[in-house]
């Protein structure tokens, strides 16, 4: 699976968005197999039009959900959290349901300001990914604005992690292509 880690990587280096400074978070998921298997069921559920990772660190989760064929556009905040930048055309948002792609919440300043971005874009609805654990988040700073949040812990069976695991395996066994 180190090829999955180095593939992961490289898909954040190469997206929009990619900074490396020794505060940004590490470019890999806390739980591959989780994100992995949340990304599929949020997928299946059809609820999303579009998606929008927040680079850099949402693209880590972001490759998951481009491995199941979503398109994913991006905005970008820099550490410390002042602005974002909007990465990719927004006017395919209008009217549609966006999944915003991030790793976590804490303060809460970097979702506002990806909000208030996108806002004007006239989005039917947002919802929220966040690929850490739930103890890693302080989801009390959520922004109202967000309709659902889901989290990989939340929406999957801990009954089916050797299923997820085994279908984990089975999509990344072997080496990608160069």
């Amino acid at each position: 699976m180190h090829d999955l880690a180095n593939r992961i990587e490289n898909h954040v280096r190469n997206s929009k968005g990619f900074e490396e400074d020794s505060f940004v978070n590490p470019f890999s998921p806390v739980d591959s197999v989780s994100a992995f298997a949340a990304a599929r069921r949020i997928i299946a559920e059809h609820n999303h039009d579009v998606f929008i990772a927040v680079a850099p660190e949402g693209h880590v989760y972001g490759f998951f959900f481009e491995h199941f064929g979503a398109s994913v556009l991006s905005v970008h905040v820099g550490y410390p959290p002042r602005e974002c930048s909007v990465l990719d055309d927004l006017s395919a948002i209008r009217g549609r349901r966006v999944l915003i792609i991030e790793d976590d919440v804490a303060s809460g300043t970097t979702l506002r300001l990806v909000l208030d971005a996108i806002q004007d874009a006239g989005p039917e609805s947002i919802d929220l990914f966040l690929g850490r654990r739930k103890h890693q988040q302080i989801l009390e700073n959520i922004d109202l604005r967000i309709n659902r949040t889901y989290l990989p812990e939340d929406i999957l069976q801990a009954e089916q992690q050797a299923v997820y695991e085994a279908d984990f395996v089975r999509a990344f066994s072997r080496p990608s292509a160069p």
